[in-house]
This record gives C-alpha cells, structure tokens and sequence, in this order.
C-alpha cells in the first residue's frame, strides 16, 4: 500500500506521508516520510507505539483546550487558567520524544479560539500545525499501512509464485496498489 511519494507531490507543509515500502531483504515495513529528505522505517512495535502516542498528545492537547475553557466558565483569570494548565502538563505521564522522532509533537491551546492543536517540529525546527483530528488521522494512517505491510508482502509472493511476474513488475504492481484503495476499490 502506497500514498503519492512526498519527493514528488506539492504538499501543504505539515504533510508527513506514511507508505509501505519494500527493503532490500524482502520485507516490506511501515515507512514515515516527513520530507524529500528524511524518513524512518518502523517496525511493528514501533509503529504501534508511535500511533499510539500520536493518538495520546493529539488527546493531551485537546484536554489541555478543555480544562482552560472549564476553569474559564469557572470565571479563574486568563492567568490563572493558563498556570493551571501548566500545572497538569507537568503532572501527566510524559511520553518519550524518541518515539517518535525526528518529529516532535507539542500539546498546545489556541488563545483566539480556544482549541487543542499540535505544533510539529521536525529535528527541532518547526514546521506546521496540526488539529487534533489531523493528529489522530496520521496515527491512523500509520496503524492502517500497519495491516497493510503484511498483506501487500503476500500479495507480492503471490505475483511472483503464482501469477508469474518477474519480481520488478511485482513490487510496481504492489505500489500501484493504493491507488485503487484510494478509489474505493473501483474496477477499472
């Protein structure tokens, strides 16, 4: 399963795409494409963990919005509300940065409109924005290509073992896979 390779597509910054792609034994593996430049392979595990604390600061964030506009209505000062917040970050369990690095993902509240969104930084150098609904739609995407590495490495066997493509061929037709996916797995 494959998305449009970020070296190639004019991506809106922020864009990370996730890919399953074929290393040189064989195996194909959940890869996180941050950039025409940088990239990491996840194995199973990882990719677990990595979705799952996506998932969580995405929830951190949007908690954080939450408890600022409870103790708001509450009529606590701007300042009190904003210590306040501060207060529980440092209270929370932390989730390891080497999770998911080289991105960084930083639980914030917006001043103007009061919502939950995540700065992402990429080596420390930021670069974009995400809503929390964009957070926990790349932990899903990352969880999806999970399931798919699997069956496109059966798939690809299968062409190659039964229906006799040369292993080239194979794997091209394996990327070109997602393509169909993405069209509702219309014929055509």
């Amino acid at each position: 399963m494959s998305v449009p390779d970020p070296r190639t597509s004019e991506s809106p910054p922020g864009t990370i795409w996730v890919q399953s792609n074929l290393l040189p034994n064989g195996r194909y593996v959940v890869a996180v494409h941050y950039d025409a430049d940088r990239s990491r392979v996840l194995d199973r595990d990882e990719a677990l963990k990595y979705a799952a604390a996506v998932h969580a600061l995405a929830t951190h964030a949007e908690h954080d919005a939450a408890v600022a506009a409870q103790l708001s209505q509450l009529g606590l000062p701007r300042d009190a509300v904003a210590q306040a917040v501060v207060d529980l970050r440092a209270r929370r369990p932390a989730i390891e940065e080497a999770i998911t690095a080289p991105l960084s993902l930083t639980p914030s509240v917006s001043a103007s409109r009061g919502v939950g969104y995540l700065k992402l930084s990429i080596s420390g150098r930021l670069i974009a924005q995400w809503e929390v609904a964009d957070a926990r739609d790349h932990a899903n995407n990352v969880l999806t290509v999970l399931a798919a590495v699997d069956l496109d490495a059966v798939y690809r066997r299968y062409l190659v073992m039964t229906v006799g493509l040369d292993r080239n061929r194979a794997e091209r037709v394996v990327d070109d896979l997602a393509k169909h996916i993405a069209n509702g797995n219309r014929r055509g």
